[in-house]
């Protein structure tokens, strides 16, 4: 019982996501059938986070094995440092066409239902290397059953609370739409026209981070750093 309220404590964590929010909000905006849109990008994100964690679940061990190479390890730090210094020199340098921030992108008024499914499951694909919870949650399911129907049907129920969040506010829209409709048209407006720079400082701050994990383990392999007095 114990791991299960763990389990479901990450999934709540995991369903505090701002972009699925955000994508939501500017599909009920679009005017039109937009319970179809939402539920169709709901699907798509349902669908892909639950794929991926069955495929961790039962790949698991061949990833954990591969993860002890030494070679892996050494290419991952690699990696971090270069794409860490790069992701550090573009959120310091952008280039002038970016520079200030970014601006929302006004979406088109009709939109298929296959490029809302296309986005969903490309959103969450890119954004599936910050699920820390939902890999958290996975390893708590490896310890709590071996029973793949059992683990299957506990992502599924995981994947149902992560997926909530945007099928509450399309609720919430339907019952209140007279009221919220200008609000959200207005916030939305508003963020159209100013440039927002908050993600350069994520960027710089996640490249940081990356870059010097991977800089201080290959100084360390190559032995650049002083013997300890």
């Amino acid at each position: 019982m114990p791991s299960l309220l763990g389990f479901y404590g990450l999934s709540l964590l995991d369903a505090l996501n701002p972009s699925a929010l955000v994508v939501t909000v500017l599909l009920l905006l679009r005017g039109g059938p937009y319970r179809k849109r939402v539920a169709t990008y709901v699907s798509a994100i349902f669908a892909t986070y639950l794929v991926l964690g069955v495929l961790i679940y039962f790949g698991l061990d061949g990833v954990m094995r591969l993860a002890d190479s030494l070679v892996v390890e050494r290419a991952g730090y690699a990696l971090a440092a270069v794409g860490g210094s790069a992701m550090l020199l573009y959120a310091l340098f952008p280039p002038k066409s970016v520079r200030g921030g970014v601006r929302m992108p006004q979406l088109p008024e009709n939109l298929p239902l296959p490029l809302v499914f296309t986005a969903g499951l490309t959103i969450t694909v890119a954004e599936f290397t910050t699920a820390l919870p939902y890999l958290g949650a996975i390893g708590v399911l490896r310890s709590h059953t071996a029973d793949p129907v059992a683990a299957v049907l506990l992502l599924v129920s995981y994947n149902a609370i992560f997926v909530l969040p945007p099928l509450l506010l399309m609720a919430g829209f339907a019952v209140f739409e007279p009221r919220v409709r200008p609000r959200m048209e207005g916030w939305l407006a508003r963020r159209r026209e100013k440039k927002d720079d908050t993600w350069f400082w994520i960027l710089g701050i996640v490249g940081f981070l990356l870059a010097r994990a991977g800089i201080v383990y290959w100084v360390g392999v190559l032995g650049l750093l002083p013997p300890a007095s």
